[in-house]
């Protein structure tokens, strides 16, 4: 079990059979997009980041593809732009990759558009969460939005931590959620 979780977050992207509305919460360089983009039938994926160092990063790696819609602000404001049901949902949390690193996700902005992306998933649509806790911003961050999880209705939710608890250094998790 050597993999990474962004390895992981694919496998668990390909398992999906029927992608066709997608967000991609945090862009950052864009890789999760372009995997999206690449390997699923999405017809649209909207994607948000606040930084425009993130939108020049993966469009230079998306290209003019026009699936892809993307949205330079915060997560917490998708029903200003999503007006669909989505199938899919995707946070990479943290810092952009070779970017600032004192610019990261703040958890109160990732709980409120938690919080918009559980009635936005179709049935059966996913929220794939990866989360950093091995920084100041990023422990506070994941602490908070498991607290938030745990509260959601188990009902109409489903809800998966795949985490490698051996690992040193709080290594990155997984969460994904599923609406029943």
């Amino acid at each position: 079990m050597g993999k990474r979780v962004t390895d992981l977050v694919k496998i668990i992207i390909g398992s999906k059979k029927e992608i066709k509305v997608a967000a991609d919460l945090t862009v950052g360089t864009g890789k999760d997009s372009e995997y999206i983009l690449e390997n699923t039938e999405v017809e649209r994926l909207y994607g948000f980041d606040i930084q425009k160092e993130a939108e020049k990063e993966a469009k230079k790696l998306i290209g003019d593809d026009q699936r892809f819609i993307f949205h330079l602000d915060s997560h917490a404001n998708i029903e200003k732009y999503i007006k669909e049901g989505l199938d899919l949902a995707i946070y990479n949390l943290g810092y952009l990759p070779g970017g600032n690193k004192e610019i990261t996700t703040k958890y109160e902005s990732t709980i409120k558009s938690l919080e918009k992306i559980l009635d936005f998933l179709n049935k059966n649509g996913i929220a794939i969460i990866t989360i950093y806790p091995g920084h100041p911003a990023g422990k506070e961050e994941s602490e908070k939005i498991e607290k938030y999880l745990a509260g959601i209705d188990q009902k109409k939710y489903g809800l998966i931590k795949i985490a490698y608890p051996t690992r040193p250094n709080n290594p990155p998790y997984i969460i994904v959620v599923e609406k029943n």
